[in-house]
């Protein structure tokens, strides 16, 4: 049987599918290299570290969260719109969700947030201001993401209905 061609692609996709099955925690060197059936210095030859792997993850992950997003229908209400598919990504792509946080200063980190600063234009806030209330948007649905995966909501009440009542505290905060 030919080895395998090992590119960077390959291996992004490898620790992205081992996050998405098994957690983010999973994503090692030594599990990586278990799922292409390679030996880890292997890895070396296209990486540096885990580190430079998980940068790797993040971009990648971040692009498909920005898909997801851009493709939302804003209507009338554009930050209701943003935080459902905000929220369903991460609530349905947990690894993938996970992978995309690691802060990043690449294109698609600034184009996440021209996102949301899109959906805010009608509030007609300063530059602080509106970094201030990104800043709350994404901690907020984060909280919400974590919390539900968490399974720390536990009483009767509909989660969509809620998600829509802390959207709207949020706004008619702004």
């Amino acid at each position: 049987m030919p080895r395998m061609q090992l590119t960077k692609t390959i291996i992004i996709n490898t620790a992205l599918s081992l996050a998405e099955k098994q957690g983010y925690e999973a994503v090692t060197m030594a599990n990586i290299a278990r799922s292409l059936s390679i030996k880890p210095p292997s890895l070396y030859n296209h990486f540096k570290n885990l580190e430079e792997i998980k940068h790797a993850m993040a971009e990648t992950a971040q692009k498909q969260l920005y898909e997801a997003l851009k493709s939302t229908e804003k209507g009338a209400q554009p930050l209701l719109s943003l935080a459902k598919a905000y929220v369903h990504f991460g609530s349905s792509r947990p690894g993938l969700y996970t992978s995309s946080l690691p802060g990043g200063t690449n294109e698609v980190s600034e184009a996440l947030v021209q996102l949301i600063a899109d959906s805010l234009t009608s509030y007609s806030l300063g530059e602080s201001k509106k970094i201030h209330a990104i800043r709350g948007f994404r901690s907020m649905l984060h909280g919400f993401i974590d919390l539900n995966k968490h399974e720390g909501f536990k009483l009767d009440v509909d989660l969509e209905k809620s998600l829509e009542e802390m959207v709207g505290i949020f706004e008619r905060g702004l």
